[in-house]
């Protein structure tokens, strides 16, 4: 028996692989991949046991690098470009209030600058937060005062 038949039923499992990263099949080319592949090293294994443990090597190395470099490929091609999100383009500025902790306003007393209900915004030392009430509704102009911080949640009451 040839070594040609085995040889190209594992390019041809590469192959597959690589048409199931850029065409959607649903899973199809991976089966027929999976097919080549088995098939391939099963007649590898009728030309020398040699000749197909490498060949079950090469395809158990070869699968997840060709798998990796058409993932690496596919944000490059232009057809694929918007399936991936871009980083958002912030100013340092931005950056610098958005990694600002929340922790650093409990305590705080400011003014609602719109309607809570009960979210909204209030300002605190002249910086705008998006603050949230313990269920009371309160009008623009309230003087607050922040009791908790969870995460990036600030929790704010009426300041009597």
């Amino acid at each position: 028996m040839s070594t040609v038949l085995p040889i190209l039923l594992a390019v041809g499992c590469l192959a597959f692989l690589i048409l199931e990263v850029f065409l959607v099949s649903f899973g199809t080319l991976s089966v027929v991949a999976i097919g080549c592949g088995i098939a391939g090293v099963m007649l590898a294994f009728q030309v020398d046991q040699v000749f197909g443990w490498s060949m079950v090597g090469s395809l158990v190395v070869g699968a997840p690098l060709v798998l990796w470099a058409a993932f690496r490929l596919l944000p490059k091609l232009g057809f694929a470009r918007g399936l991936y999100l871009k980083a958002p383009d912030l100013s340092e500025a931005e950056r610098t209030a958005a990694a600002k902790p929340a922790t650093a306003l409990m305590g705080a007393i400011g003014e609602a600058t719109s309607p809570l209900r009960p979210s909204g915004t209030a300002v605190f030392d002249g910086e705008p937060c998006q603050v949230v009430t313990q269920g009371r509704m309160l009008p623009p102009g309230t003087k607050i005062k922040v009791v908790d911080v969870t995460g990036n949640r600030v929790i704010v009451e009426e300041l009597e």
